[in-house]
């Protein structure tokens, strides 16, 4: 079975969703980190519009790309997944404080997951900057521990703790999307 990046000589469509979600992590971020004391019903709200939003897009790119990625499926699964969980927080919005940080944590801890898979694949591929990207996931990870770990010490550190992370994921988007670019020109100038 080929991996994502294997079949990027297939031309990989909407690169750019990859950017747009980083984009969106960050500005989340950047939005949570201003706004420390900010309640948990607004971070419950900010957080599942943005989970329905990745969703969508995530759903989207592994929907147009089924042809051309063995592993589209994940992709698929992964942009289900956020759909779910960001439909029932926007639905929820008195969404219990002490669950908030649990689904906040492990929705975290899975991107991370993801991006480590995305570093082990650029690796197969023989990209040179391939240990950033799964730097970029594994502090994710840690984050998402942190946040498990002691969700009882209250909003602001839930706050930060998230804020840190999805800045974290989206640097990590940021910097694959371009890397996919990249990899996509290289490869038509090859079969060309």
């Amino acid at each position: 079975m080929k991996t994502f990046i294997e079949t990027i000589h297939f031309g990989v469509k909407n690169w750019w969703v990859s950017l747009l979600l980083g984009l969106l992590y960050i500005l989340i971020a950047i939005g949570l980190m201003f706004t420390p004391l900010a309640s948990y019903v607004a971070l419950s709200v900010l957080f599942s519009v943005s989970m329905f939003v990745s969703g969508t897009l995530e759903t989207i790119f592994a929907i147009t790309n089924k042809k051309n990625i063995s592993s589209w499926g994940w992709y698929l699964a992964s942009g289900i997944i956020d759909l779910i969980l960001g439909v029932y927080l926007m639905t929820n919005v008195g969404l219990s404080m002490a669950v908030l940080p649990f689904i906040v944590a492990f929705w975290l801890m899975f991107r991370g997951f993801t991006a480590t898979g995305y570093a082990m694949d650029l690796k197969h591929y023989g990209t040179r900057n391939w240990g950033w990207y799964m730097a970029f996931g594994i502090l994710a990870i840690l984050c998402s521990i942190g946040i498990i770990w002691q969700p009882g010490i209250g909003a602001l550190s839930l706050v930060y703790m998230t804020a840190y992370t999805l800045l974290l994921i989206g640097i990590f988007r940021v910097m694959l999307s371009f890397e996919l670019k990249s990899l996509r020109k290289k490869d038509k100038e090859h079969y060309e």
